[in-house]
């Protein structure tokens, strides 16, 4: 193959894959936008005055991350075990049955009471936390605990052990028909400190723009290596 040829073919190569990590870096930079105003919106809502739980909870996505009120009584002995990490330290996130009192009497949800380390799953190690009788229970609500990673294991219900929320079997477990919700508890004092409630809205993960920079600085890198390798074959093509 002649030189100029092989310098089309070069640049129409260079164009094609220059276009693709150009396109992959804008991509990246939407995902940051869109992500962030996700943040923003989630925040905002969550930064709300608490209000009291609807009663049937029908508007769930409207009810995403809303800041609530509930007050019931909670069944300990169906205490379901998420698997959780806080600050890098294993553990579980304690969910528990709550029974409505008061408006919407009878109604079961699941309240995520909060963390505990490994060594603090039995309720025996924690007993001052097991509040008895009627609570009132503060927190945000989250409609987004049953989906699930590629990686994510599959929960074990004979064992109790869980890896992502499963609103049918988890009924089946604690033999109480949960609505398709959790209330996950803020961090109000516990007596004996666990579970420790949420310190605030979970933040996703935001890697787009490093995302974005990497694109971009992969495009800017071919374009050096192709005008480099375009030299080189006017210099061939002089000495010729």
């Amino acid at each position: 193959m002649t030189s100029t040829p092989r310098i089309v073919l070069g640049s129409l190569v260079a164009l094609v894959m220059l276009g693709v990590l150009i396109g992959l870096g804008v991509w990246q930079v939407q995902r940051l936008a869109l992500k962030n105003e996700f943040q923003r919106q989630q925040d905002f809502v969550y930064n709300a005055q608490p209000i009291e739980l609807p009663l049937l909870a029908n508007n769930l996505q409207g009810l995403s991350f809303r800041r609530v009120r509930v007050t019931g009584r909670f069944d300990h002995a169906a205490e379901l075990y998420l698997w959780a990490q806080r600050d890098g330290v294993a553990g579980y996130d304690v969910l528990t049955p709550f029974e409505r009192i008061g408006e919407g009497e009878g109604q079961w949800i699941i309240v995520d009471r909060g963390w505990v380390p490994l060594d603090r799953k039995d309720p025996a190690t924690r007993q001052p936390g097991q509040i008895d009788g009627a609570a009132t229970v503060t927190g945000f609500v989250r409609t987004d605990m049953t989906e699930r990673g590629k990686l994510t294991p599959a929960n074990e219900p004979p064992k109790n052990l869980w890896y992502t929320v499963d609103y049918a079997a988890m009924g089946d477990a604690t033999k109480h028909y949960v609505r398709p919700f959790v209330v996950v508890a803020d961090a109000a004092p516990v007596p004996g400190g666990l579970p420790a409630g949420a310190k605030g809205v979970p933040v996703a993960t935001n890697n787009h723009l490093q995302y974005a920079i990497t694109w971009f600085s992969l495009a800017g890198v071919l374009v050096v290596m192709y005008l480099l390798a375009l030299r080189r074959q006017f210099a061939a093509r002089a000495k010729s």
